[in-house]
């Protein structure tokens, strides 16, 4: 009971911290929070499905008018993107596409080219000034793999673009991040005009 007790607090916190201080990743945001409520690493530790719960509710009470309209307009951003980087077989990812960014969190795309120099070739013709980031280490075909990384700023918005191999396109999507192409993007953003027309543009 305890120990579930303290997973809920670190969960609660990991939302704060990630949303407060644009920590990107679950398991730095967890273990800042177990630090600060001086709680061991080890057994209290929460899954990610629990601090994503957490993230829904933290927009849910304190950005409730604010988010709906500032997450469609991120994936608006995102759509441009991708139909951008049409080429390579991109796809939406993390919080944008859960629905729980804040203010200080990027839109992450996962991009699948046969080498990360085309897509640096393709932002280079397009004149769009880019970064290189450290690697990501991410699992695929059963071990640790280095993912190249890009950033780069679309319309003020920071983007996140993730180089895979094109294998990893066809990673089984149970063992994998969810992930939205091009159309499903679509999909998404034509059900949410739709629910606003229903609701009266609230």
């Amino acid at each position: 009971m305890e120990t579930t007790r303290n997973r809920i607090r670190i969960a609660q916190l990991s939302a704060r911290i990630i949303v407060e201080e644009g920590v990107r990743e679950y398991a730095v945001a967890k273990r800042k929070a177990a630090q600060r409520l001086g709680l061991d690493w080890g057994q209290n530790l929460p899954d990610d499905e629990s601090v994503t719960a957490a993230l829904q509710e933290y927009h849910r009470i304190f950005r409730f008018h604010k988010q709906p309209g500032f997450i469609r307009r991120l994936r608006q951003i995102a759509l441009e993107v991708m139909e951008f980087l049409g080429g390579f077989a991109p796809r939406l990812s993390g919080a944008v596409l859960e629905g729980t960014a804040g203010e200080l969190q990027p839109i992450t795309l996962h991009l699948f080219p046969d080498t990360p120099e085309e897509v640096i070739w393709h932002l280079v013709t397009a004149n769009i000034r880019y970064r290189e980031e450290p690697d990501l280490s991410v699992e695929l075909d059963g071990k640790r793999t280095a993912i190249p990384m890009l950033s780069f700023d679309w319309r003020g918005t920071r983007v996140e673009a993730w180089l895979y191999p094109p294998k990893a396109l066809r990673q089984n999507p149970k063992h994998g991040p969810r992930r939205a192409s091009i159309r499903a993007l679509q999909r998404l953003l034509a059900e949410e005009s739709g629910n606003q027309r229903a609701s009266g543009g609230r």
